[in-house]
């Protein structure tokens, strides 16, 4: 039990917050892991039309994160959470009385936009509560626990898609609702901006901010473990797009719909249970060490699926991606944060997710292009290499730190 004595003792909001995002990843694991299916199976597109109105879920995705992460830092990080809340709890009431028309897809659009405002905002919020001592527990609880909540969701969602869809925008809408009290009533926003400070406090010094562009390509560590961080979440999204369209067409839209949602439940409970035993292994090695090793297991665990036709196979796979997953997710945002200044800790949140959003709108693109011309095997081991070559520039770069070092 000692790996979870390294969760005992951190300050009570950070225990608030990942109760929070926990309520915010079952909200959004209702919804998107099936969007592919949505659009193909019950609104008509085809595989490649999907892939592009993915694509501009994620453009979306990533002009909500570069906003939220600016506006977390401007105007305060409780502000943009509560604004954003208000909006996905609104749209998604509304999408649900309209799932079986194309104008859901505008919702679903507006609904990335919000969602993407709040994750960066979320986790400046951990960084403001946090230290240097307790920094990858604090990220690895947030993680831990939004994990739970993303387990939870896909198990009602699979049940709901085939027959009661609506509910699943209703469940959305009500999740979000939940965590926007949550945050409302429990939360104190510590972050004071620049202009705030200056209005208080005429006389003293003006603080001029380093352009956040500028600090990311100035420095070429960063900018290249950015552009990595996209590459990795493009083989990653496809578990999102590829995979349901692949085991609805080995077992059925109905039992397919059903092992997508195994699929994250099996990741969850992944999660929950080796967490802590992997943050407590690896958190005194260096981000970019994690990261190789995760890009390795990632090329392992997509790698089942150039050939795998059996459930069980499909699940194991799981296993080893997952962990995986895990280095990827406590690490990278906490690499990228310690490239930046504090007073940008809400703009490299957000820097974190805009990585995630490049490969989120590369990755559809990616594997609608390659299932137009091979069978979902070759798709997925064009995935492996590509995770192969990002491992081999991610060593590259922690050789040169430790000859930095």
């Amino acid at each position: 039990m000692h790996f979870l004595a390294q969760y005992r003792g951190l300050p009570k909001q950070i225990y608030i917050l990942s109760i929070s995002r926990a309520v915010i990843a079952m909200g959004m694991m209702f919804v998107y892991p099936f969007l592919s299916l949505l659009l193909t199976k019950q609104l008509g597109y085809s595989e490649l039309e999907a892939s592009y109105i993915v694509v501009i879920c994620s453009v979306a995705a990533i002009a909500g994160s570069l906003a939220g992460g600016k506006l977390a830092d401007a105007v305060g990080r409780k502000a943009v959470f509560v604004t954003a809340s208000v909006t996905i709890t609104c749209v998604m009431f509304l999408t649900g009385f309209l799932v079986t028309t194309r104008l859901a897809i505008l919702l679903i659009v507006i609904s990335y936009f919000a969602v993407n405002t709040i994750l960066p905002t979320v986790s400046a919020m951990i960084l403001d509560w946090s230290d240097s001592s307790n920094k990858t527990e604090c990220f690895s609880m947030m993680y831990l626990a939004s994990n739970i909540g993303g387990a939870m969701g896909p198990v009602l969602a699979g049940m709901l898609f085939y027959s009661h869809m609506p509910w699943i925008f209703f469940s959305m809408a009500f999740s979000f609702f939940l965590t926007l009290l949550l945050v409302c009533f429990c939360i104190r926003d510590i972050h004071v901006p620049a202009r705030v400070k200056k209005k208080r406090d005429p006389s003293g010094p003006v603080i001029k901010e380093a352009n956040l562009l500028k600090i990311l390509f100035t420095t070429p560590t960063l900018l290249i473990f950015v552009l990595c961080l996209g590459m990795l979440t493009l083989c990653y999204i496809n578990l999102d797009f590829m995979l349901p369209l692949q085991l609805s067409q080995l077992f059925g839209l109905d039992a397919g719909s059903k092992y997508s949602s195994l699929v994250w439940t099996i990741n969850g409970v992944v999660v929950v249970v080796c967490t802590p035993f992997i943050v407590s292994a690896t958190k005194k090695n260096h981000q970019l060490f994690n990261i190789g090793i995760a890009c390795l297991l990632y090329a392992l665990g997509f790698g089942f699926y150039t050939f795998s036709e059996s459930v069980a196979s499909f699940m194991f796979a799981v296993v080893i991606w997952t962990s995986g997953e895990i280095l990827i997710s406590t690490g990278a945002g906490i690499y990228i944060a310690d490239q930046t200044p504090e007073t940008h800790r809400g703009r490299s949140m957000a820097l974190y997710e805009f990585a995630r959003g490049i490969g989120k709108l590369t990755g559809p693109l990616t594997s609608g292009f390659l299932l137009t011309r091979y069978t979902y095997g070759q798709s997925w081991f064009v995935i492996m290499c590509i995770c192969l070559a990002v491992d081999v520039v991610i060593w590259r770069l922690y050789i040169k730190s430790r000859g930095r070092s």
